[in-house]
C-alpha cells in the first residue's frame, strides 16, 4: 500500500483524479481517499495536522513496516523556478531545530533540496532551502510505521522571491501538482520496487526465525542459514524458505544440507539470471 499525505484539497485533487481514488471515509476531520493500492489523506495545513492525519491513516489501514509513505504538496524557495519538483534530502523543523534525513536509495533524475518546516508562510526566504508547513509533522510519524527509505517528501515550488506566497491560488496549486504527475508516477514506481525488495528481505527474516525456533543452530550454522536465505530469496523469492521434508529432520545440520541441496538442484539458467552466488 502507498500512503500519501497532502495538506490541501487543491494539492490532492490532481492525485485523486489521476489515480482514480474514491472517498472512503471522513474521520477525525480528515478525508481519506483510496483505490488501486493507494490511500490518500487530506490533513489540512500545518505540521500538527499532518502528524495527526499520518497517524490516523496508519491506524485505519494497519500499515505494515514495509509500507510506502509520501508527503506531496507545494513549497516555497528563494531561487528555484516555480513548477520545479524536488525531493527533500533533509527536513528541518524551524521551531525545534530538529533534523531528519530521508535516505535516497533509488536512482531517479529528481532535484533535491533541504526542506524547512515553518509555522507560518515564509515570505522572505532567508535560506537556500524549500519552505513548507507539514514535513516535520509528517516524516517522524510516518517513519514509525515504515523503514526510512520508504518515507519521502516531494514538493513542487509554488512561490519564490520573484513571485511570493500572495500569488498562490488554489487553482494554481492544482495546476502545479498536475504538471508533475509523470514525475510523481516515476517516484511511486521506484518506491514500489523498493517496497517489494524490503518485503522480500522481511519475509526471508521471518522464515529464518521460524527455522531457528525449531532447531538449534550454532553461531556458524546461523551464518550458513542466513546465506542460504539470501540465496533462496534471490533464486525463488515467491517461495517461503521451507520444505515439507524438513519436518523429519532432527538436527540443524540436516536442515542446512537439505536446503543447500534444494538450491543446488535448481536450473542453472535461473541462477544465472538472478546473479546469485552459491553458498
Amino acid at each position: 500500500m502507498i500512503h500519501i499525505v497532502s495538506a490541501l484539497p487543491a494539492e490532492a485533487r490532481p492525485l485523486i483524479d489521476h489515480f482514480r481514488l474514491h472517498e472512503k471515509s471522513t474521520s477525525g476531520g480528515f478525508r481519506i481517499h483510496q483505490g488501486n493500492g493507494i490511500a490518500l489523506v487530506i490533513s489540512g495545513p500545518g505540521k500538527v495536522a499532518a502528524a495527526a492525519a499520518t497517524a490516523l491513516l496508519a491506524s485505519r489501514l494497519a500499515a505494515g513496516t514495509q509500507a510506502t509513505w509520501l508527503n506531496i504538496g507545494i513549497a516555497g524557495h528563494a531561487d528555484l523556478e516555480i513548477g520545479q519538483g524536488l525531493l527533500a534530502h533533509r527536513i528541518t523543523d524551524r521551531a525545534s531545530g530538529q533534523n531528519w534525513y530521508p535516505p535516497r536509495v533509488f536512482d531517479l533524475p529528481l532535484e533535491s533540496a533541504g526542506l524547512l518546516t515553518v509555522d507560518t508562510p515564509e515570505n522572505d526566504y532567508p535560506q537556500a532551502v524549500a519552505y513548507d508547513m507539514e514535513a516535520s509533522g509528517f516524516y517522524p510519524v510516518a517513519a514509525r510505521f515504515s523503514t526510512s527509505e520508504l518515507v519521502q517528501c516531494y514538493k513542487v515550488i509554488s512561490d519564490n522571491r520573484k513571485q511570493g506566497t500572495g500569488s498562490v491560488s488554489a487553482q494554481q496549486c492544482t495546476r502545479l501538482i498536475a504538471a508533475r504527475l509523470e514525475e510523481i508516477d516515476s517516484l511511486l514506481q521506484s518506491l514500489g520496487d523498493l517496497q517489494q525488495q524490503h518485503h522480500g528481505r522481511h519475509a526471508g527474516n521471518d522464515d529464518v526465525n521460524r527455522l531457528a525456533g525449531q532447531w538449534h543452530f550454532t553461531v556458524s550454522q546461523q551464518h550458513q542459514l542466513a546465506d542460504l536465505a539470501r540465496r533462496w530469496c534471490a533464486l525463488i523469492p515467491d517461495q517461503p524458505l521451507w520444505l515439507d521434508s524438513l519436518k523429519t529432520h532432527d538436527s540443524a545440520a540436516r536442515v542446512l544440507n537439505t536446503l543447500r541441496e534444494h538450491l543446488d538442484a535448481l536450473p542453472t539458467r535461473l541462477a544465472a539470471e538472478t546473479g546469485a552466488d552459491r553458498v
